[in-house]
């Protein structure tokens, strides 16, 4: 096996984890919702617990870290951290977890490819554009369910999952275009988006976390902050280091098939034909633009 071969088969397992691992976090996020959890109140679980895991690897990776500079950092925290997480769970207010686990994700595939052309000055081969036309087309059918399926005003939720799939493709292509290290750029992500939300969560009396049990709690800042921050982002960081952002990008559109199926197992959401049809189209697509398809640069 060729290096480049190599490489290819590493990334797609480090990106199939992390994927599936965030079609769970949409399950976890949404019952956070369900149970009263504010938007700042998920996100500051995630990123307080991700932080306390991940500040050792920061504090080693610090000489990197201060050459790579705060402004570049806190582009981070804009796409990926702090921001993208507000987001998600602003969308998991108003739209099912099958949405969050679904629109997001495949978003961020399409607007990766997009944002691409002027950051990173790849160009996707005509082929790759036919598939990322057909993921859009998938995106479309799941969103017809917040509109005359089973979660009609869900497309309030949708259009946010949508801005959050579309920052988190932007902060996909920062770290290729930074060249930032996928562990020290999570890490130091996760410690300064801990430390943009920490102080108005707090001026706000910890929202409604400390009236909530504490399994809850953790539930919550396992889920979100260990599994789906510390662990899956960095492998997936790791993933677009050794495939490239484009096709890493794609990838994320497996994360719909772990997301339905945990929605309607534990949450027992309905599955109608449109989103089900919607997840099938996305994801061979996905599958087409991944294994099938290069890119022109």
């Amino acid at each position: 096996m060729t290096p480049a071969s190599r490489n290819l088969v590493i990334g797609l397992l480090f990106g199939l984890v992390a994927a599936i691992t965030w079609g769970g976090q949409a399950v976890v996020a949404r019952s956070g919702t369900v149970a009263g959890y504010s938007p700042l109140d998920l996100a500051t679980l995630r990123y307080g617990a991700a932080a306390l895991v991940l500040a050792p690897f920061a504090w080693r990776a610090r000489h990197v870290l201060t050459g790579i500079g705060l402004p570049k950092l806190m582009g981070l925290v804009a796409t990926g951290g702090a921001l993208n997480a507000l987001l998600f769970g602003w969308g998991l207010v108003y739209a099912p977890a099958s949405h969050g686990g679904t629109i997001a994700p495949i978003t961020a595939a399409v607007m990766g490819a997009v944002l691409a052309v002027p950051l990173l000055g790849e160009r996707p081969t005509r082929g790759r554009a036919v598939a990322l036309g057909f993921i859009a087309c998938g995106v479309l059918l799941i969103g017809w369910d917040g509109i005359g399926g089973a979660h009609p005003g869900a497309w309030r939720g949708d259009i946010i999952l949508v801005a959050a799939g579309t920052v988190w493709a932007a902060f996909t292509l920062l770290l290729r275009r930074w060249r930032i290290p996928a562990l020290a750029g999570n890490a130091a992500m996760s410690v300064l988006s801990a430390a943009v939300l920490l102080p108005p969560w707090l001026l706000l009396g910890g929202g409604v976390v400390p009236d909530m049990p504490w399994q809850s709690n953790m539930l919550q800042a396992v889920g979100q902050g260990v599994m789906s921050t510390a662990i899956a982002t960095t492998l997936y960081a790791r993933a677009g280091e050794l495939m490239g952002a484009t096709r890493t990008a794609c990838l994320t559109a497996m994360v719909p098939v772990a997301a339905v199926l945990l929605s309607v197992l534990i949450l027992g959401e309905p599955l109608g034909w449109a989103k089900l049809a919607g997840v099938v189209l996305a994801v061979v697509a996905m599958l087409a633009a991944v294994l099938f398809t290069g890119r022109r640069v």
